[in-house]
């Protein structure tokens, strides 16, 4: 483990940097810990290396304060923390997760009409040997992405849409969960139940279906727009069982 982090913060043309004691100063800025616990000294430097510090005037003129302790909080306060290894292997794996999770959500197999597993996002971005940057938004990254996945998977950024019946013995717990996963574009009521036409985005499919089938028995089903679609889960109770997107005994037909 190292001995200490260094944090620096650039103002103008100069980079001021404080030694830190190792993790506390991300800890600080996620508000887990208080500053007096942060800082190996109260020293500010131009060059930690070289042991060059600021003057007292420089120090005034980029914080407002010539007192070393209050720079050095700003220095923190605004700087950037030099990450550990296994700090910044644990940011990349965790912007890794949210970029693999927006891809699942936002995109579809054009040709399934279903969203690709996360297994399979996964191992595409290993294909690709991806280069995940932990500083930048998964949105920005995926733009980027995207662009270079039809190389090893198809994929297509899609809502999906359909209709959902529901019978009247059910309504009260799936129409809730209907509204959570979907726009409802218009509901109607007949005698065997409600009709939703809906949309959703791709990665909503399974937690809407898995929740549907749970609170209708099953008793439940969904046509999708477009070709014939096909169920994706990852859930073992549903596997290789019949019947497509509604579990146990529901049904999933995709509309001419």
């Amino acid at each position: 483990m190292a001995e200490f982090q260094i944090v620096k913060c650039k103002v103008g043309k100069t980079t001021f940097e404080v030694i830190t004691k190792p993790g506390s100063a991300l800890k600080y800025k996620k508000g887990q810990l208080g500053f007096d616990n942060v800082l190996m000294s109260d020293e500010v430097f131009t060059d930690y290396k070289k042991g060059q510090r600021p003057s007292a005037e420089e120090l005034n003129a980029a914080f407002g304060t010539s007192v070393p302790k209050d720079a050095a909080k700003a220095v923190v306060d605004k700087g950037d923390v030099e990450m550990t290894a296994a700090e910044r292997k644990e940011a990349v794996d965790r912007r890794r997760a949210e970029i693999v999770n927006y891809i699942h959500k936002y995109y579809i197999d054009p040709k399934a009409k279903t969203p690709h597993p996360v297994v399979r996002i996964e191992n595409a971005l290993d294909t690709l040997k991806v280069k995940v940057d932990p500083e930048v938004a998964a949105e920005r990254q995926v733009q980027d992405i995207v662009k270079r996945l039809p190389e090893v998977m198809p994929i297509k950024k899609s809502e999906m849409g359909g209709k959902i019946i529901i019978p009247h013995k059910s309504l009260g717990s799936a129409t809730g969960i209907i509204k959570k996963f979907c726009q409802v574009q218009s509901e109607s009521y007949g005698a065997d139940g409600a009709t939703f036409v809906v949309t959703f985005v791709p990665g909503d499919y399974n937690p809407l279906t898995q929740d549907l089938a749970k609170v209708t028995g099953g008793e439940y089903q969904l046509e999708m727009d477009g070709a014939e679609f096909a169920a994706s889960s990852s859930s073992d109770d549903v596997k290789g069982k019949k019947g497509g997107a509604a579990k146990r005994g529901g049904k999933a037909t995709g509309k001419k």
